[in-house]
């Protein structure tokens, strides 16, 4: 592998949304893509800009800061540079302040607390010398937010940062605004307010060259003890080995990837693959805050809630308690655009329960089935994405468009994602995280819009722990998970199910009305249904097939010997309270405090028994 191999990969991890540091063994930095830049503030994503400068007399300064003095360089006593001498500040407050500096005609204004706790907010509104500025620390949502005059600059931290702003009030121009990476180059609020200078951001004269990486040790510009410290492990390891961890960088939390290279003595180092973490969990907090925000509405609309999820999911039948919670969650699901992921064995009713999530969302829109099972690993690519025209051999002149495409403005179902190769897994995820895709043999990027439900009956947690699945896009598709049980779990529904299903048949071959015997029914309820409800359908079509008569007998029915299990007292017992414990969350609406409270258990005992019982 040589330079311009490794400089060739760069490219590829900048197309699919990924960063790359390749580390030489002599701990330097020999590449480093344009991506990783990005996600680290190397470079400034496009937007918002300024020139470089200082700051100057008379400038207005806005610092919002959820922990003085931890890592922005900025202490207590510095705030006396924009007007605020407050002895009762100290270390460790948040505050947020508005003030003019070294000009003590204009007096300051500003809050702070010491406290504070998860879920509190400090917010300051005020009109400065005719800005309308208002600034706030959220501490749970780990956001800070300065608007000026209506123009929001945010940032997420981690633990704490302190976060400046600096206005030039004769003509209102946004002369400085910390972001990601402000500790590589050095712009801390401390430092600033002091009198250091900063770089332009997206500036036409802020030339690349300027923050060139190449050559210089890892640890002059990644942060992070645990991090250089597992790069380190990873350089004195064999070559091929594979360490996957989250660190924290440039005070960033990533996903890294980092794998071993030894082929000759110029190219020897560790490849880092590098993703922002805070995008997916952001994502999954707000999926998660989004439903638990459905949970907590009034017990009126709870209830009207539950009637129509039985009404649209009118085709599952079952009053069993696992298929109430699987309609109920279906309807949230209908009434959102969050990736869901459904769970299951095959035959539990996956593919019909996508469509239905569809149809009530979005009826007149495409809804796209793929069964990744049946595509052949080399033709992933083109049918998921489509192909350029001439791309390949063979490939159609005018090119094609890919299922993706063709589910643009409506719903694309990836059914059994668990088949889909790792390396089509990494452009599905650019997908997911960027809404746009790529035909095959084409540069040119194409937008959609997609509503994305996958299924699997996989295990994903255990398929992540041997390779075969990336956890990042996990953490995509598993926003909102609905788990279907298999018939042999829900036995009181299947009785109705079968009478359900030959009324169908016998309506679809335009049959007169047939009926089960009490033989039939008794048989039917006490077999396992290994193929769940699809081997139940084909059980059934068979059967009305050779009945001649009106009323289907056993032995129509060619179904392996009833399966007929013999429970101790204990299993009979544990039987019965698995089922009262998740009518009783049914009945909360999923709500585990007052479900804890309604069954007067205490809280080690009630949550040791959903996990036992497999609830949670």
């Amino acid at each position: 592998m040589g330079k311009q191999s490794i400089a060739a990969i760069t490219d590829i991890t900048d197309r699919l949304d990924y960063g790359l540091i390749y580390v030489k063994e002599d701990g330097t930095i020999g590449e480093y893509s344009q991506v990783a830049k990005e996600k680290f503030g190397l470079v400034v994503p496009k937007g918002k800009s300024h020139q470089a400068g200082t700051i100057e007399k008379g400038d207005i300064v806005i610092i919002a800061d959820n922990m003085l003095g931890n890592d922005d360089e900025l202490a207590a006593n510095d705030l006396h540079l924009m007007g605020i001498d407050d002895s009762d500040i100290k270390t460790g407050d948040a505050i947020i302040a508005i003030g003019t500096y070294k000009d003590s005609k204009w007096a300051p204004i500003y809050k702070h607390y010491s406290d504070y706790y998860p879920g509190s907010e400090l917010q300051l509104h005020e009109v400065y010398r005719g800005y309308d500025i208002v600034a706030s620390i959220n501490l749970d949502k780990k956001m800070i937010s300065v608007s000026v005059n209506g123009e929001e600059y945010r940032m997420t931290y981690l633990e704490s940062i302190g976060f400046m702003v600096l206005i030039r009030p004769a003509s209102g121009e946004i002369k400085f605004f910390q972001g990601i990476g402000y500790g590589f180059r050095r712009e801390e609020a401390g430092r600033i307010l002091r009198g250091a200078g900063y770089r332009g951001k997206n500036c036409p004269n802020q030339k690349e060259e300027d923050i060139s990486l190449v050559g210089l040790p890892l640890q002059n510009i990644a942060f992070g003890d645990e991090f250089l410290q597992r790069v380190k492990e990873v350089m004195d390891s064999p070559d091929g080995t594979k360490v996957e961890g989250s660190f924290e960088i440039y005070r960033r939390l990533v996903l890294c990837r980092m794998i071993r290279i030894k082929l000759n003595c110029e190219n020897d180092g560790v490849l880092i693959f590098i993703e922002d973490k805070s995008n997916i969990e952001d994502r999954l907090s707000t999926g998660r805050a989004y439903i638990a925000e459905l949970e907590k509405r009034t017990k009126s609309a709870q209830l009207r809630m539950s009637t129509d999820s039985e009404e649209h999911f009118e085709k599952f039948l079952g009053s069993s308690p696992g298929m109430r919670t699987v309609k109920h969650l279906a309807y949230k699901a209908s009434k959102t655009k969050f990736n869901v992921i459904l769970l299951g064995e095959s035959g539990t009713g996956k593919s019909r329960l996508a469509r239905e999530i569809h149809n009530i969302q979005n009826p007149n829109a495409p809804f796209v089935e793929v069964a990744c099972n049946s595509i052949a690993p080399t033709l992933f690519e083109s049918e998921l994405f489509g192909y350029a025209p001439g791309s390949f051999t063979g490939a159609d002149r005018n090119g094609r468009i890919g299922y993706f495409e063709e589910a643009n403005g409506g719903t694309i179902f990836l059914d059994e994602i668990g088949e889909i190769p790792p390396e089509i897994q990494a452009k599905l995820l650019h997908v997911l995280q960027n809404k746009q895709i790529y035909r095959v043999g084409s540069t040119k990027p194409i937008y959609i819009d997609v509503r994305v439900i996958t299924a699997t009956n996989r295990d994903l947690d255990e398929e992540i722990l041997k390779g075969n699945f990336r956890q990042d896009l996990y953490y995509r598709i598993n926003v909102f998970p609905i788990k279907l049980p298999p018939l042999r779990e829900r036995k009181q529904d299947i009785a109705s199910m079968a009478n359900s299903i030959l009324v169908d048949f016998c309506r679809k071959y335009e049959m007169e009305p047939k009926h089960f015997s009490d033989e039939a029914i008794k048989i039917i309820t006490l077999y396992d249904w290994p193929g769940n409800v699809r081997e139940l359908e084909n059980i059934i079509e068979r059967a009305i097939t050779v009945c001649e008569g009106t009323t289907i007998y056993a032995d129509h029915l060619v179904i392996g010997k009833p399966v007929i299990k013999k429970q101790t007292m204990r299993q009979q017992l544990e039987h019965e309270e698995a089922k009262i414990l998740e009518s009783t969350l049914i009945a909360n609406n999923g709500d585990k405090q007052k479900a804890m409270e309604d069954l007067g258990m205490s809280r080690s005992v009630f949550y040791k028994k959903l996990k036992d019982y497999d609830l949670i």
